[in-house]
């Protein structure tokens, strides 16, 4: 377990929010943009909204399936923004993203408001107990798929479709499971390390395809953030070093902010310290290697060997 939490990509390795990722630096402040959060209502998603909120957005939009949550969420959400003085507007609408009518009307809904959202942040997500993928059965791996996949791609579809607005941002929350298939803690979970991969390489396409200067995608692992699931696994929060929440919530402010560019279309985890990140050898790796920080094929680049 200690090698799917722990990481040494960069020299500085964060736990919990850091004075670079601060939603209250003025360079990463979000005013006058409207964020969308799925998945908003609880754990990681709150934690993201939250620190849009304190980033000065001019709206939040928190959506998930449960409304009791997103009520309760809305309501913490409106509090905090008053208490920092912040202008952000709270909106809650409940939407499955495993189910196109659901993200369709969302999207028809913000049309007929006049709202035009800048940044749109993909953290829904659905999986289940550890099971072989024969167990599972297909139609249950294919529902997460549903979820993970296509609820993204339907979501994205309507986002770059809207007609007004500058440039976009998509902060897509992934998981470390995608680059560690090997680890016997993954193994059972091939359903999930399947579509997450699927959604992260989606998003991948999307940074290849649509020009910088109008679309900025970053995918990130958000750590390991103590949550129910833990709870019903029989694991109390101080049997591992787990990240606190507001580690991913202000890193997604930062991912949605121009001192993120240089990792268009890469994956990277929450914990790196950005600051290694833009000035070190990662950087100079990113900028000759196409593939570094990519879903591809390890030791392969096109028909020649990777670079080391």
């Amino acid at each position: 377990m200690d090698d799917l939490i722990n990481t040494d990509f960069t020299s500085t390795v964060h736990r919990t929010e850091y004075p670079a990722i601060s939603p209250t630096r003025p360079e990463l402040n979000q005013a006058g943009k409207t964020v969308l959060v799925t998945g908003g209502a609880t754990g990681i998603g709150k934690s993201i909204a939250q620190h849009f909120v304190l980033a000065s957005a001019a709206t939040v939009i928190i959506v998930g399936r449960r409304l009791d949550r997103l009520n309760d969420a809305t309501a913490e959400l409106k509090t905090e923004a008053k208490a920092a003085g912040s202008p952000s507007k709270i909106i809650a609408r409940q939407c499955d993203v495993s189910k196109s009518s659901d993200i369709v009307a969302l999207w028809n809904e913000l049309a007929n408001k006049n709202l035009t959202v800048d940044v749109l942040v993909l953290n829904a997500a659905k999986f289940t107990e550890p099971a072989p993928l024969l167990e599972l059965g297909v139609d249950e791996v294919w529902s997460q798929f549903e979820t993970n996949v296509k609820g993204p791609l339907v979501l994205t579809e309507h986002f770059l479709r809207q007609k007004t607005g500058g440039k976009k941002y998509i902060v897509n929350v992934t998981s470390a499971v995608i680059h560690a298939t090997h680890h016997p803690m993954v193994i059972p979970r091939a359903a999930y390390a399947l579509s997450k991969t699927a959604a992260a390489l989606a998003m991948q396409m999307f940074a290849y395809q649509i020009p910088q200067e109008e679309l900025q995608v970053v995918t990130f692992h958000p750590g390991t953030v103590y949550a129910d699931g833990w709870a019903k696994m029989g694991v109390t929060k101080d049997m591992l070093p787990f990240d606190e929440a507001d580690l991913p919530g202000a890193f997604a402010v930062w991912a949605a902010s121009k001192e993120a560019v240089f990792l268009n279309g890469r994956i990277v985890w929450a914990s790196w310290d950005v600051d290694e990140l833009a000035k070190g050898d990662v950087r100079k790796r990113l900028e000759k290697d196409p593939d570094y920080l990519k879903v591809s094929v390890v030791g392969f680049s096109t028909s020649k060997r990777a670079q080391m």
